[in-house]
């Protein structure tokens, strides 16, 4: 984002940036001919955070990676639509999904607020949410506080280093009781024992917070101050929470795993995916704030949309589509 810059492009400067091209291209062939040095491919990335507004509050989207999602993941859905999503999409259908890790910056100038941690140590293509939130100007130790969406691994993997080791030291986590209940539940966990690696990884990597007596939890629909206030979005897993920025008449809408595959569930949005921990609440929950938020124009951010994962719903045939948020400069 560009501060302190504005232009306005009426006829007359279009015209004047015009004569300045124009001289440019004049002078091209020379300039050509004198770039005669090989310049090697580079393929460094670009550094993965984007600022925006809420009101006062400021935002920070960033950037934990991408990952790949096999439509064999999908539920509620056929193989009509699963190709037809794809093809809408310029997917070859042969490829998987793609999909995105977004965590995000709360600051309210009193508070720093992170919501969700990405998926560190997963894959290869993810965990730079520390790295992103450091290009952004912060770092672990000014954290003051994390709202944890729900435990699944690619939100909760960025709370500790390779060695269980707190990352953020000075930061409460927040997290609803009814999630945390669920996961440190030994009775849940020998009841379902395909999902045992789940449980594991949550209890690692809220270990070291619980130990040092880091963790707080909150019921549903909580307001937690400062303009943020939890939203109950169960179904996904029995405690997931959206998080509500609002200041002013303006707000946004982090709602955590509502989507998984954008492709798909926006013009489908009765497809869930297999780590629904309940299918029918989790779609019940997407369809209710699907409705919600195209209603009343609520901006939304998503952890699985493509960064920066900002923009609106708008309603479209039997199911919604995705409209980004305009870059700001």
């Amino acid at each position: 984002m560009i501060k302190g810059f504005k232009m306005s492009m009426d006829r007359r400067n279009f015209l004047a940036k015009s004569a300045i091209a124009a001289g440019v291209i004049a002078t091209a062939p020379y300039i050509a001919a004198q770039a005669k040095a090989a310049t090697p491919i580079s393929n460094e990335k670009n550094s993965g955070f984007y600022r925006t507004k809420v009101g006062a509050i400021e935002v920070i989207s960033l950037l934990d990676g991408g990952m790949n999602l096999s439509e064999s993941l999908m539920v509620n859905t056929n193989a009509d639509e699963l190709r037809q999503s794809k093809r809408d999409n310029f997917i070859n259908l042969e490829s998987d999904f793609p999909a995105f890790v977004n965590a995000f910056v709360i600051n309210t100038g009193k508070k720093v607020t992170l919501v969700d941690t990405g998926a560190k140590g997963m894959a290869d293509t993810l965990g730079h949410v520390t790295e992103n939130l450091t290009a952004a100007g912060l770092s672990p130790d000014m954290i003051d506080e994390i709202i944890i969406t729900h435990a699944h691994p690619d939100h909760t993997n960025g709370l500790v280093d390779a060695n269980g080791a707190m990352i953020f030291p000075n930061a409460k986590i927040k997290i609803s009781a009814a999630e945390l209940a669920f996961w440190f539940s030994d009775e849940n966990m020998n009841a379902m024992a395909d999902k045992k690696q789940m449980f594991d990884l949550a209890r690692k990597n809220f270990g070291p917070y619980q130990s040092s007596k880091h963790i707080e939890t909150f019921q549903s629909n909580t307001d937690l101050g400062g303009g943020i206030s939890t939203v109950d979005l169960s179904g996904h897993t029995p405690g997931h929470s959206g998080v509500r920025v609002s200041d002013g008449g303006e707000q946004l809408l982090i709602w955590g795993d509502i989507v998984h595959v954008p492709a798909l569930q926006f013009a489908h949005p009765k497809a869930g995916i297999a780590f629904d921990v309940d299918v029918q609440k989790a779609q019940q929950a997407r369809l209710k704030i699907f409705d919600e938020v195209e209603s009343d124009k609520i901006r939304i951010a998503g952890m699985h949309l493509s960064f920066p994962g900002l923009g609106h719903l708008t309603k479209k045939n039997a199911g919604y589509d995705f409209v980004p948020q305009t870059w700001e400069i």
